[in-house]
């Protein structure tokens, strides 16, 4: 059967790249598509980009809307959207041509009610990445609920972010992103992945995802929007209290955000770090699901504090320009 896949890419002020994420898109070997590229109020070029790009390809379909955020740019396209799966495609980032295919695949081979890809990290100047067709050298695994609950806490195959995967619309039922908070998909993937019942990971890279400077993720302004996702995680706390492996994985995430957080914004965000426990610690150094880099910052962290921790952060920053 020939589903409809519909990709949604928020678009706001990215006119610099728009043009090679929807052509990314546009030239997808498999062709049932609907492209909605939601223009959050855009101040640039990316609306009338959106709308040339419309013009030649019937498969676009544009909504231009006042801004109000990457969060309600993404539900102004789950709202519209008419495809049986979707995936969500940042603006400034771009797929391989096998990405749509590729997951689709996974999907339905498996039974699986969410598949997902992994990814390559690119700067501004690099060519465009490759990928090819799923064969039987790449590593594909499958999960059931408690074990991909809690992967996408650790982090060490997929995460919580809503990118590089494809979903059953369902899934998305009563379910929207949090308007206007910054860390929005901590507050709503994790739901979306409990109502599914099989999740698939396959090791092929075919998203890739743009380093910017400017990025607003990688601020080092403090703000109290910061900490909405301390309030989502204890939020995660009560509504997964019968996911005993998954409430351990939220444990240690929180434990992470908080080192970050500690790391990144320094003394400003003193009034409300926490302190590490040591019971924490060492369950972390012995989890074999955490990644060996996660165990070297608990460790630095632990021992030295986080001002150690944020020296060795803007060094490791400095040296990836």
């Amino acid at each position: 059967m020939i589903y409809l896949i519909s990709v949604i890419v928020p678009v706001y002020n990215v006119e610099k790249y728009l043009k090679k994420c929807v052509q990314s898109i546009i030239n997808q070997t498999y062709k049932n598509l609907e492209i909605i590229l939601v223009d959050d109020g855009s101040s640039d070029n990316s609306g009338k980009i959106c709308d040339e790009f419309a013009q030649k390809d019937n498969r676009i379909k544009v909504i231009h809307k006042t801004n109000g955020g990457l969060s309600d740019a993404r539900n102004a396209g789950l709202d519209a959207m008419s495809g049986k799966w979707v995936s969500f495609v940042d603006s400034d980032d771009f797929v391989s041509p096998y990405y749509i295919e590729n997951l689709l695949n996974l999907s339905l081979k498996t039974n699986s009610d969410i598949s997902i890809t992994s990814f390559k990290y690119v700067f501004e100047n690099n060519e465009d990445g490759i990928s090819a067709k799923i064969d039987e050298n790449d590593s594909v695994l499958t999960h059931e609920k408690d074990e991909f609950l809690s992967q996408i806490f650790y982090s060490k195959l997929y995460d919580i972010g809503a990118t590089r995967k494809l979903f059953k619309k369902e899934l998305f039922n009563g379910l929207r992103f949090p308007k206007g908070e910054i860390s929005e998909d901590l507050a709503i993937i994790p739901y979306v992945f409990k109502n599914a019942n099989k999740v698939v990971f396959c090791d092929k890279k075919d998203y890739f995802y743009l380093l910017r400077s400017d990025s607003i993720s990688r601020t080092n302004v403090f703000s109290q929007k910061n900490l909405f996702m301390f309030k989502a995680l204890n939020d995660l706390k009560s509504n997964f209290i019968n996911y005993k492996k998954t409430l351990r994985a939220i444990n240690f995430y929180e434990n992470l955000v908080n080192l970050a957080a500690a790391v990144r914004f320094g003394d400003d965000y003193k009034p409300y770090k926490k302190p590490l426990k040591f019971k924490d610690f060492i369950e972390t150094l012995f989890n074999k699901n955490v990644k060996f880099t996660h165990k070297i910052y608990f460790l630095l962290y632990f021992c030295f504090g986080y001002k150690i921790c944020a020296r060795i952060w803007k060094f490791h920053k400095k040296s990836r320009k």
